[in-house]
C-alpha cells in the first residue's frame, strides 16, 4: 500500500511539472473552495486555533482569518508539490533572501549559524533555493516520514544546491561530526513537541505554551550565533525572505531565554499576518479540546 501511495505521489509530482504557475492557482482556488466549503478540512480545529489566540477579535474579524487561511494553504501545497521538479536556479528569483550578508561575516570566521524556520507561508521552497544565497552549506532536520518511499525521494529532493537534510533523531551525531564545513542548521521549531520532556513552556499570545527546546539547547551548547527567518509573501508565489539575529552567543542567555526570543518573533510574525501560519494543526491539545 506504501508503495502504491508513493506511485501517486510521484505521477502528482510529474503532473504539477506540466502545469505553469497562472494555472498551478487557478486549481487552488477549485480545491480551496472544496477543501472550505464541501470537505469542510479541520474546519473546528482551525476555528478553535484562532480563537485561542485571538479572544479579542471580534467573530467577523475571526472569519476573515479563517476563510484566508484556506488560500494560503493550498497555494503551499501546490507550491511545495511544483517546487520538487522546479530548476532550483529559477525558483529562487521567487524566493529570494533579502539579507544573506548577515552571515557573510560569521563565514569568513568559519563560524556555522543555527536559522530557526516556522510553519509561516511557504517553508518548504527554503530546502530547494536557501544554499543558493548562503556561502553556507545549509542543513535542514526534518521528521522522518512514515512511508519509506516518499521519505526517501523527499530527502533526495532535498539535498543538492549547498542544502542537506538530517533526520530529527540524529541531529545530536550532526553536531559531534567535526566535518569542517561551515553550516547554517535549520530547525522548524513551531509545532507541537512530541516528545515529554523536551519542551519549554512559553508565554504565546498570552497564555503558557509547549516549544521545542532541542534546537535551542544545540545552539547554545555550540555557542552558534542564532537566526530567525522570517518569510514574508510578496505576491502570489513570491516570497522575501529576512534573516533577523536572535542572539550573536546564545550561551550567554541559556536554551530557554533563546526559545522565548524566538516564540516573541514568531507571535509578531503571526499578529502582522495571522491567515499565514499553519492552523490546522492540533498545536493547543494539552488545553483545547478538539
Amino acid at each position: 500500500m506504501k508503495y502504491i501511495v508513493y506511485i501517486f505521489f510521484r505521477f502528482l509530482v510529474f503532473l504539477f511539472s506540466l502545469v505553469p504557475f497562472p494555472v498551478l492557482y487557478f486549481i487552488s482556488d477549485i480545491l480551496r473552495f472544496l477543501l472550505k466549503h464541501i470537505l469542510r478540512y479541520r474546519s473546528q480545529v482551525i476555528k478553535k486555533n484562532i480563537a485561542y489566540c485571538f479572544p479579542e477579535l471580534s467573530e467577523k474579524k475571526r472569519l476573515e482569518i479563517y476563510n484566508d487561511f484556506y488560500k494560503n494553504f493550498i497555494d503551499v501545497i501546490l507550491e511545495s508539490i511544483k517546487g520538487l521538479s522546479s530548476d532550483p536556479v529559477k525558483l529562487k528569483n521567487r524566493y529570494v533572501l533579502k539579507n544573506p550578508e548577515i552571515l557573510t561575516e560569521h563565514y569568513k570566521n568559519n563560524q556555522s549559524v543555527i536559522i530557526f524556520s516556522q510553519h509561516f507561508n511557504n517553508w518548504e521552497w527554503g530546502s530547494i533555493t536557501l544554499g543558493l544565497q548562503t556561502s553556507h552549506h545549509i542543513i535542514g532536520i526534518i521528521k522522518t516520514i512514515s512511508n519509506g518511499y516518499i521519505n526517501q525521494y523527499m530527502k533526495e529532493g532535498r539535498t543538492g544546491n549547498n542544502v542537506s537534510v538530517c533526520a530529527a533523531e540524529d541531529t545530536s551525531k550532526l553536531f559531534k561530526a567535526h566535518d569542517g564545513v561551515t553550516k547554517g542548521i535549520v530547525f522548524i521549531a513551531d509545532q507541537m513537541p512530541y516528545r515529554k520532556g523536551k519542551h519549554y513552556n512559553i508565554d504565546f499570545f498570552g497564555k503558557s505554551t509547549d516549544f521545542h527546546k532541542g534546537g535551542a539547547i544545540f545552539a547554545c551548547a555550540a555557542n552558534y550565533p542564532a537566526f530567525s527567518i522570517d518569510i514574508h509573501r510578496v505576491a502570489r508565489g513570491r516570497y522575501e525572505l529576512e534573516l533577523i539575529e536572535l542572539h550573536p552567543s546564545p550561551i550567554e542567555i541559556g536554551p530557554e531565554s533563546l526559545t522565548r526570543l524566538y516564540v516573541q518573533n514568531l507571535e509578531r510574525l503571526i499578529r502582522h499576518n495571522p491567515s499565514n501560519w499553519l492552523w490546522s494543526h492540533k498545536r493547543f491539545k494539552k488545553v483545547i479540546e478538539y
